[in-house]
């Protein structure tokens, strides 16, 4: 079984780029099986899978085509620290987590060498206790991450952080499920919301959250990433926000699910997570056998 990754790069709206990035990877020999492109966020997430010889390759060619990206000139609500941010790798089937942290600690260095954007190592692929969180590294943006490289945390990988393409962050790590939750309500109260189920808040296990507002004033969403989809699924979380959205006087309207959660994360149909889905989405399992993997 071939590994995944699910790199993450700083458009979602430049159609022709985006179409650029999808054409690099499939000429490396890699499959994508999806993207969720997202022009609020401004941000594209691949689902790619391979060999790790041809998956490394197609990240490498991925590195080199975001540098057409402008981070000072990027809108978009979502964090981020680079054009190319994040590229974890994920064991899948047969393949373990040593495999993916063989990967990430292989496209590294070549990432900063032939696209001159230094990197950062992270989960389970981190050579620094420092680097090991995403949130650490994306704390204060960009800038804050700069200020800190130069007192002392430098990249693992290349030097100068140019604030137009800024860096890669490259790991492994198990699934994560990034689910988001939109609500009319104003901003304050999405990130109330996100406060109180954040677990480093003392909310639910393996949650990450964020109040984000998509149209102002009252369209708002609560963004989640479940870092430990076993404890807090899906039908979880999102029953969390539903009730504490209830509480403040806000709505649910919608949800939405990013990517390709294994099967055995997703909510039953008759769940109100999945029939409230902007959009109708698969599982992992499902985009490899149409892929023929």
């Amino acid at each position: 079984m071939p590994l995944i990754a699910v790199p993450n790069v700083s458009t979602g709206s430049d159609e022709k780029t985006i179409g650029a990035l999808v054409e690099a990877v499939r000429v490396s020999g890699a499959v994508v099986l999806d993207i969720h492109s997202d022009a609020i966020h401004e941000r594209s997430v691949f689902t790619v899978t391979e060999r790790e010889d041809a998956l490394t390759g197609a990240m490498v060619a991925l590195s080199q085509g975001t540098r057409v990206l402008d981070l000072t000139m990027q809108p978009g609500v979502h964090p981020r620290v680079g054009v190319f941010d994040v590229c974890p790798f994920v064991p899948h089937g047969d393949t373990k987590m040593t495999d993916a942290v063989s990967a990430a600690r292989a496209v590294g260095p070549l990432i900063a060498e032939r696209s001159g954007m230094p990197v950062y190592l992270y989960g389970e692929a981190a050579l620094r206790p420092a680097t090991r969180h995403l949130p650490d590294l994306r704390r204060g943006g960009l800038a804050g991450l700069r200020s800190r490289a130069q007192h002392g945390l430098e990249p693992d990988f290349g030097g100068r952080i140019d604030p137009r393409l800024g860096v890669v962050c490259v790991g492994a790590r198990e699934v994560l499920i990034a689910f988001n939750v939109w609500i009319r309500g104003d901003l304050a109260i999405a990130r109330a919301i996100a406060g109180r189920v954040r677990e480093s808040a003392g909310g639910l296990p393996g949650v990450r959250s964020l109040g984000l507002e998509i149209t102002p004033p009252d369209i708002c969403q609560v963004s989640m990433n479940l870092t430990a989809p076993g404890a807090t699924g899906i039908e979880a979380a999102f029953e969390a926000v539903e009730a504490n959205a209830g509480a403040m006087g806000a709505t649910v309207l919608a949800t939405e699910i990013v990517g390709l959660p294994p099967g055995r994360f997703w909510p039953p149909p008759d769940a109100k997570a999945t029939r409230l889905l902007r959009e109708p989405g698969r599982s992992l399992e499902e985009a490899l056998r149409e892929a023929g993997l």
